[in-house]
């Protein structure tokens, strides 16, 4: 199914899935927007009912999750990722580890590069308090929590302010200038300069072109 997800998602973001990462020429038909959109959406629902099961079954002690350490991430992973971090506030970067093959430190990265935290340090604290919670010893010690800063202070602010709020005509057209910029931002960063989450911007963006077809 994350397959698909990924596939799916490529289509959306109007990138072609075969890999080359050149812009769809397809026709605006908002009728096709829509249906790629709707897709998108179930697909992702039936992800996380399968991240929220994953969760539930831990990796055995004996089996030896293979590691992809250094590797590339894929949208695939990624979604996996998030999928399993929304899944359960039970859910730690020790779990994440043992079932992606990744480090903890790269997990933290991902989650800050994908926009679930506006930097390592946000990521780092939940992940501690989470660890607290479950009765376990924080991980990340206070040291390391004053050296991780992947994000400029003045990002902190913005962090999730516009988050469930409802979109504006001018939100609308800042989206829209975020997405047509030369410098092909991703939907996190875009997400981090309007205080949304990178599913929102997705999601509106995918409205978007339902309503108007482009």
């Amino acid at each position: 199914m994350s397959r698909e997800l990924e596939i799916v998602e490529k289509l959306v973001l109007g990138i072609d899935p075969t890999g080359r990462g050149e812009a769809l020429r397809t026709p605006k038909d908002p009728a096709l927007d829509k249906a790629r959109a709707i897709y998108y959406e179930q697909l992702k629902r039936v992800c996380k009912q399968y991240a929220l099961t994953e969760v539930q079954e831990p990796v055995s002690a004996g089996r030896q999750r293979e590691s992809r350490a250094g590797e590339r991430w894929t949208i695939t992973e990624d979604n996996r990722l998030i999928a399993l971090w929304e899944a359960s506030p039970k859910v730690t970067t020790t779990e994440l580890s043992d079932k992606l093959g990744r480090t903890r430190t790269a997990i933290i990265t991902r989650l800050v590069k994908q926009g679930v935290f506006i930097d390592q340090q946000m990521a780092m604290l939940a992940d501690n308090a989470r660890m607290e919670a479950s009765g376990q010893e924080p991980y990340w010690s206070s040291l390391t929590l004053q050296i991780k800063r992947s994000q400029p202070v003045a990002l902190l602010c913005k962090s999730r302010e516009n988050a469930g709020k409802a979109w504006t005509p001018e939100g609308d057209r800042l989206l829209r200038t975020y997405w047509h910029a030369p410098e092909r931002l991703t939907c996190a960063l875009i997400g981090l300069q309007m205080g949304r989450t990178r599913d929102a911007i997705i999601a509106r963006a995918c409205a978007d072109w339902c309503s108007t077809g482009s």
